[in-house]
Formats: structure tokens, C-alpha cells, sequence
């Protein structure tokens, strides 16, 4: 049971680590920001909380003594600094480190761990003149013997826990631990709510508590302590005094009477006792303030059981092609009634399904920051990281196979594209370089769009590159658009050496496989002198897709209804007739692909017409000439088998209503191959 709290502990500390570290980044561009500073500490202090509670000690400590150092922030004692942020940008590296491993065992990691916590401790050692006035304030103070009860606040704090509480790993006990560490308190434990043991139930919680603490601390400090268990009990924090008033035999009595008689101490208990004077201005202030929120605005679900969801129905969409096919094939009224019915809620339950498997890109985003922030101070460059769309939401699966191609694309634009300020400031820019993260909707795919203001690409560097490499001919024309798509070449590098960051010829090769592989395109457009911008474009969903069923000879294929524009019936004549592949349909010129030719059928006598289904990939037009047009048909996609894997134009497959099997066409897997053939020609 207990692996299971740590299991959860550690997915809701991910939570706040990246909470953590969007907060630090944007602390960056703004280090006086009280509020970015209160979410930094609040974090921490969730981590040190949950560390403790579920045995990771060695975060717990960490978090404590970096804790400390943003309460100096927040008192105004240490400045926010970029070494502050620097540090705490390792701290966090070291709390992944510890959130993975747990405690440590290992001398060498323990001693490592303990000269971190050491640095830490340094960093906070410094003084500032705040700080430095405050300590001799505080030293006058002491000298005249000030009464520290005068500046002290009394609240009255109920804590009302839900039964299953200490099912999620949560000891109350360590709440009151913390109450009374803040000030001087009384605890009241209220038991009669404790069944007898026939019936009591070992892991519920059945105890009541209401602590009355007199503390210099602010009421956020206070609520700081329930920041782990806010949602898990119904918890009241009021303020019944200026003064400290615990130690008072008034409130020794009261306590003793609520106890008799199992009865709930009240602000209004206050009014009648001697501090009424005292209340008089607080009546006039500010009501109960209540923290507990009963609307659950959201749950956690594990990805697995969400993968399981889609796969679930996925499959009721293919039972749903069948009973579509049979209730044609019966021409019953009633069971085609019923089979529109079935097939609108599968849809909607599709919908609803692939909703839920959605997650925004700024989840993923934060890690690229930190990579743009590191390696710009790495190679002394000025880089502001902007994000436009970061609230778009995309396909999980997508986003996790999205990692590895954005990765080369920023190393790219680092290493390859913005200058160091010296080369920008005598080329007329400014000092600090710009990357630009843009994703948008576009129909029923999503773009994402990397651009920097750097150097740019030279696509006659390139040319001659390539040459070198024997990727092209000398004599081969190409155009700017062509050339620059030489980089996605294998092997291809326009950087003579290597270096941490890129130059070993595998990153955007990398990066058009990885996106093929699900479904999407890549291009590349740069101007030398005015930066480059990465294009990528990808479908919303990878499982189910709405495509176009069509027939060559046959075999039966799905298009993707997404990159169908329009469909043409072509004599076969004007496919004999035409001269490179070439019609003109609407007084533009079509280059067309004949599907019979791809798939190596023999061209034997068929109809007089084919049909020409024209797709646009890459801002192109091109046409697909295929048999015969099924109709539409919403497919689920599945995986090829290992043997056929690797082949190139095809995505996956589907299994129809009748049984069969349809091949899914990847249109720019198609495209592509076919530009390619005609560059090498």
C-alpha cells in the first residue's frame, strides 16, 4: 500500500517540480515579482512536506534548506539574483535525481548531496543590507526587552479530516507538528466520534481537531502547512485576537467545557472573554476565511488506463463499421435505425475519448526553455525564448514522439542559427537573439512553427556541401526550397566540426523520420541573414482518422480526408496523353501519381475513367489516380507488423466491416518520395 502513496507522491511532485521551474524561468525576466516568488516557495514547500511524509528524507532536506533561502526572499533579507536562479535551476536537477532514486546509499552521491546542501547553506550565509538592519533592529529590540506577545496574532484553526485521509498516506499528527512549531498553540483532540472496536475501521479517520496558536508568523505561513491535504479535510482558520491569548486561563477553560460536552469552540466563544477589546476591530474586518473548496474541478487518471480508453474505443469503432455492413445487408429499418444511433454515440464517445488523451504542449515546452536558457549562457549567446500557442492541446502520444525532433530543432537554432552578440552587433541586429515557439489549428492538423532571427541557411553553402558529400550531382538543378531539404539527408551537416551541441549529421534526419513516423511533415524555409523558420505539421490524433476509401485493382486503400482538397473523374485518355505526369485541370497544372504504378499493378483494361483525388502536402498540389472511389469511412489506424515496418509510403492498416484489409496511404511519405526521385533525376 504504502509503494502505491509513493508511486502517487511522486507523480504529484513532478507536478510541482514543473510548476517550479516555469516559475523560475519567468522570475528571470522579472526578479521582483512577489507573487512568481510566493509560488516558488509554496512549491518547495509541498516538496519538503510530501518528501518527509512518504521517506524521501534526503529531498525533504533539500527542499528544506532551499526553502529557507526563498523565505529570506520573501522577507526581503536575499535578493533574487542570477546566481539564485542558477542554483536553483541545479536544485531542481538534483530533485528529479532524488524523486527517480529515493535516498541515497551511495558514499560518493551522499557526499555530493551533502556539498550541495552546503552551497545552498552558503548562499543563504550572505547578508544583504536588509538583512543586516534587520538583525540590529531585532538586537534593539532584545536590549529593551519588547514584549514579543504584543506583536503576535491568535487564531482559532479546525481541522476536520475525510475518513479515508490516512489511506492517502497523510498523518495528522505531523500537521499538529507543524502548527505548534509556528508559535506557542493548544491542541484539542475531539474523540467522540470513535465507534466501538467491533465496528471501528483501522484505516479511517474518525478524530476531530481544532488547535488555538498565538504566532508572529503571517497567515500564509499557516495555510503553508495544509498545502499537501487542502482537498482532503474541511479546514477553518480564524483570528480571534491581536495578542497572545493561549496561555490565558480563560482559554484553559473554555477548552476543558469544550471538551465535557464534545462541543466545537466557535469565534463567538471569543467575544465574551477579556480580548473582546481587542476582537472589536477584527469583527469589522475580514469574515471566516474559508479554504476548503468541495467542487472537484479535475482528477488524476493513470496513462495507462487513458491508452486503454482509446484502444476500447477504437475497437467499438470497428464493431461499428460491421453492424453497419450487416444492418445494409439486412435492409431492416428498424436495425438501421439503430445502427445511426450507435454509430452517432460512437463518434461522440470518440470525441469525448480523444479529449480526455489530450494534454497542452506548455507541459513539454518547459524542458526546452531550460535547454535554451543553459545553452545560450554555455556558449555566452543572449537568447529570448518566446511561446505563442503553448495552451494547444495535441494527442499525448504525439507529444511524447515530438521530444526528440524539437530537441535537434533548438540545438539547431543555437548552435547553427543565432549569433553571439559581437557577429549581431555588426550585423546591424540587436545583442540578444530570439526563438519563437508558434503552434496553431490549421483544419484538422495542428502546426508548430520554430524561428529564429540567426544567420540563416545559405543554400548555395549547402549546394556545395552536398556536392562534396556526393548526396547530388553537380550538374543537378534544384531550387532554394529543394536544396534546403538536402539537410534531411542522412549524414548531411553544413558544420565541419563537432561539438556537444550538434555537428555529427543525424539531427534533422532525425527529426523528418521521427515525425513521419507519426503521421506529420516537416520543411524547412530560411532566408541567409534573416533566421529559419522549422514548419511541422501534424494530425490531432494518431488511433482513429476519417478517410477516404478507395480501390486499385483489388486492393483497397484509405486516404486521409484531411489532406484530400478535391476529386476529379479523368478520362483514361488524358492519363496516356499527359507528358510528365502532368494534367491540366481548371487551368492549372496537376502532377498526378498513379497508384497502379506505385503499387506495380498491371495496367489492364478497366473503365474508361479513373478518378483523381488531388492532396496537397507542403503548399503543393499533386494528384492520387486511383480505380474507384468506396466513400467515406471512419478507420481506426494500427500498427504494421515488423517485416513491412520500414517500407515508405504506407502508415498503417485497418480492418473493415466485412473482415478485410485496408492499407492506410501516408500522403507526404508519397509526396516526398516522389520529389525526391525527381531531384536525383
Amino acid at each position: 500500500m504504502i509503494d502505491k502513496f509513493k508511486a502517487k507522491f511522486v507523480e504529484e511532485s513532478k507536478d510541482n517540480v514543473q510548476d517550479l521551474e516555469e516559475a523560475l524561468l519567468l522570475l528571470e525576466n522579472d526578479m521582483k515579482n512577489r507573487d512568481l516568488i510566493e509560488r516558488i516557495f509554496r512549491a518547495m514547500h509541498s516538496l519538503k512536506g510530501g518528501g518527509a511524509m512518504f521517506g524521501f528524507n534526503h529531498l525533504s532536506d533539500l527542499t528544506h534548506h532551499l526553502e529557507a533561502v526563498f523565505d529570506s526572499v520573501r522577507n526581503n533579507q536575499i535578493e533574487v539574483t542570477s546566481d539564485l536562479i542558477t542554483l536553483t535551476f541545479s536544485a531542481i536537477d538534483q530533485i528529479n535525481f532524488l524523486l527517480k532514486k529515493g535516498d541515497l546509499t551511495d558514499t560518493d552521491e551522499l557526499k555530493e548531496h551533502n556539498d550541495f546542501i552546503e552551497k545552498i547553506n552558503s548562499f543563504s550565509k550572505g547578508s544583504t543590507l536588509e538583512e543586516k538592519v534587520k538583525n540590529e533592529t531585532d538586537q534593539i529590540y532584545e536590549e529593551k526587552g519588547k514584549d514579543s506577545t504584543e506583536e503576535s496574532s491568535t487564531y482559532l484553526i479546525t481541522i476536520i479530516p475525510e475518513k479515508d485521509l490516512l489511506q492517502n498516506g497523510t498523518n495528522p499528527l505531523y500537521l499538529l507538528d507543524d502548527l505548534h512549531a509556528l508559535g506557542d498553540a493548544k491542541t484539542i483532540a475531539f474523540t467522540h466520534k470513535i465507534p466501538s472496536t467491533e465496528i471501528l475501521d483501522p484505516t479511517a479517520s474518525y478524530c476531530i481537531w481544532q488547535v488555538i496558536l498565538s504566532t508572529t508568523e503571517s497567515l500564509n505561513e499557516i495555510k503553508d502547512v495544509f498545502i499537501f491535504v487542502e482537498d482532503e479535510c474541511d479546514l477553518n482558520i480564524e483570528k480571534v485576537a491581536d495578542i497572545n491569548i493561549v496561555n490565558k486561563k480563560e482559554i484553559s477553560d473554555m477548552v476543558a467545557e469544550s471538551l465535557s460536552t464534545n462541543t466545537l469552540i466557535s469565534k463567538e466563544n471569543f467575544t465574551t472573554q477579556v480580548w473582546k477589546k481587542e476582537d472589536k476591530q477584527e469583527k469589522q474586518a475580514k469574515k471566516k476565511i474559508a479554504i476548503k473548496d468541495n467542487k472537484i474541478s479535475s482528477i488524476r487518471v493513470a496513462s495507462h488506463k487513458i491508452d486503454e480508453l482509446v484502444t476500447l474505443v477504437s475497437e467499438l469503432v470497428t464493431i461499428q463499421a460491421q453492424l453497419s455492413l450487416y444492418a445494409e445487408q439486412k435492409e431492416d429499418p428498424a436495425i438501421l435505425t439503430l445502427t445511426e444511433g450507435v454509430q452517432k454515440l460512437s463518434r461522440q464517445l470518440r470525441e469525448n475519448a480523444f479529449d480526455i488523451s489530450l494534454i497542452p504542449l506548455q507541459t513539454e515546452l518547459m524542458r526546452f526553455q531550460r535547454l535554451v536558457r543553459d545553452l545560450s549562457k554555455e556558449q555566452e549567446k543572449e537568447i529570448e525564448f518566446v511561446i505563442e500557442g503553448g495552451d494547444l492541446e495535441l494527442d499525448k502520444n504525439i507529444i511524447e514522439h515530438l521530444t526528440d525532433p524539437l530537441l535537434h530543432i533548438f540545438r539547431n537554432s543555437i548552435d547553427h542559427g543565432i549569433e553571439s552578440p559581437k557577429e549581431r552587433i555588426s550585423s546591424g541586429k540587436p545583442p540578444k537573439g530570439t526563438i519563437i515557439f508558434k503552434a496553431y489549428y490549421s483544419g484538422a492538423n495542428v502546426v508548430i512553427e520554430i524561428s529564429d532571427d540567426g544567420k540563416g541557411l545559405d543554400p548555395e553553402f549547402i549546394r556545395k556541401k552536398a556536392i562534396e558529400k556526393e548526396i547530388i550531382d553537380q550538374n543537378s538543378q534544384l531550387e532554394n526550397k529543394e536544396v534546403l531539404n538536402l539537410l534531411f539527408v542522412s549524414g548531411f551537416s553544413t558544420k565541419d566540426e563537432v561539438s556537444d551541441v550538434s555537428g555529427r549529421g543525424v539531427g534533422m534526419d532525425v527529426v523528418r523520420r521521427k515525425i513521419a513516423d507519426i503521421r506529420g511533415e516537416v520543411t524547412i524555409d530560411s532566408e541567409k541573414g534573416n533566421g529559419t523558420v522549422t514548419t511541422i505539421r501534424l494530425p490531432m490524433t494518431l488511433s482513429i482518422i476519417d478517410g477516404l476509401l478507395v480501390k486499385v485493382d483489388k486492393n483497397q486503400y484509405v486516404i486521409p480526408i484531411t489532406a484530400i482538397e478535391k476529386i476529379y473523374a479523368l478520362e483514361k485518355s488524358q492519363i496516356k496523353e499527359s507528358f510528365n505526369s502532368v494534367v491540366i485541370l481548371d487551368d492549372e497544372q496537376i502532377p498526378f501519381i498513379d497508384l497502379r504504378k506505385t503499387f506495380n499493378v498491371k495496367d489492364v483494361e478497366q473503365n474508361d475513367t479513373v478518378q483523381m483525388i488531388l492532396i496537397k502536402s507542403e503548399e503543393r498540389k499533386s494528384g492520387l489516380i486511383v480505380d474507384s472511389i468506396i466513400g467515406e469511412y471512419q478507420t481506426v489506424v494500427k500498427p504494421l507488423g515488423k517485416h513491412i515496418r520500414k517500407q515508405e509510403i504506407i502508415s498503417g492498416a485497418s480492418i473493415m466491416g466485412d473482415g478485410s484489409i485496408s492499407l492506410v496511404i501516408d500522403t507526404s511519405r508519397l509526396l516526398y518520395r516522389r520529389k525526391r526521385k525527381k531531384a536525383v533525376s
